[in-house]
């Protein structure tokens, strides 16, 4: 009985122990969540410039990643537009008893001076602590935590980001790279994603490099396409075609052509020539079959009738 009590006794204690070190990891306050980072910056309020504390809250966007961090670096500053730097005071939050932490996981005490807590943007979320002087501030005075979300959730609505064909388009102006004008140059041709047109093309890029490259990083080691423009807009008109324009833009009718070409060898003729002897109703069977993806359809299909049109040559 008395080990029963004893392994009771030591399962509270976890389970005590996990609780506390879960509410520590919700509110911000356990250290290895996040990288060290400076805790205070200099910003321009009222006409002067004063050090502040950055505040976080539960409700804070995720610290960078080291990752991200090393990019920042590469970054020229004299390139970066004026960004406005929106802030809340402090009051609102410890009214509600929301707690404030700074950059490095410690709980800010109530009375601290200068703390102020960042309404974070798309625009300004990188730069709180990455510009040396935070030049043009607005400090609000919301009503309540509530009021600060809303104001949050309503700015980001009007967000936006680019989407992978528009920052390859970028990168490629910012870089006269040849790879990433023809993976802009189809995708905006066809309309189809990014993803898609790089694989009309027979080459795959970086997401990490396009954001360097955008930048105006340029890399040497950028794969070449191993299928020319024309090739690659002649495919995709056969597969639209074959399948419908709708699916053509889709990744997986030209990923299934790519692995087939690969795995047997076969030249673009020998597919082209495939996908225009396939009948629709085997198409249609491809693409409604149960084999476990509609890519591994198309592909066992495909290779179906480029044996079948070997065998009739070899007749």
């Amino acid at each position: 009985m008395s080990n029963e009590k004893e392994l009771a006794s030591q399962n509270a204690k976890k389970d005590a122990a996990t609780i506390a070190a879960s509410d520590e990891q919700i509110n911000g306050a356990t250290k290895p969540c996040c990288p060290r980072s400076k805790t205070t910056v200099i910003a321009m309020i009222d006409g002067e410039e004063k050090e502040i504390t950055l505040a976080r809250t539960i409700y804070s966007m995720d610290m960078l990643k080291k990752g991200q961090e090393k990019q920042l670096e590469a970054v020229d500053k004299s390139k970066l537009l004026d960004e406005i730097f929106h802030f809340a005071t402090p009051e609102i939050f410890r009214k509600e008893g929301v707690k404030l932490y700074d950059l490095e996981g410690e709980e800010i005490i109530e009375g601290t001076e200068n703390v102020f807590v960042p309404v974070e943007t798309s625009g300004t979320y990188w730069r709180f602590t990455f510009d040396d002087v935070l030049k043009h501030v607005q400090v609000h005075t919301f009503e309540s935590v509530e009021e600060f979300a809303q104001v949050t959730g309503t700015t980001d609505l009007f967000s936006r980001s680019r989407n992978t064909v528009e920052k390859m388009g970028i990168a490629a102006a910012a870089t006269g790279d040849a790879t990433y004008k023809a993976v802009y140059e189809l995708a905006r041709m066809t309309g189809m994603p990014g993803s898609s047109a790089m694989a009309y093309l027979g080459v795959q890029l970086k997401g990490s490099t396009t954001l360097e490259m955008s930048i105006g990083i340029r890399h040497k080691d950028i794969p070449v396409p191993t299928r020319s423009m024309e090739e690659a807009f002649d495919l995709f008109q056969q597969i639209c075609f074959t399948f419908t324009p709708a699916e053509a833009k889709k990744r997986y009718p030209i990923r299934a052509i790519n692995s087939v070409m690969h795995a047997g060898g076969y030249k673009l003729e020998t597919i082209m020539l495939a996908l225009k002897t396939i009948p629709s109703d085997e198409v249609h069977r491809a693409l409604l079959a149960d084999c476990g993806s509609k890519e591994s359809c198309i592909s066992n299909v495909l290779l179906k009738f480029i044996i079948e049109m070997k065998q009739k040559q070899a007749a």
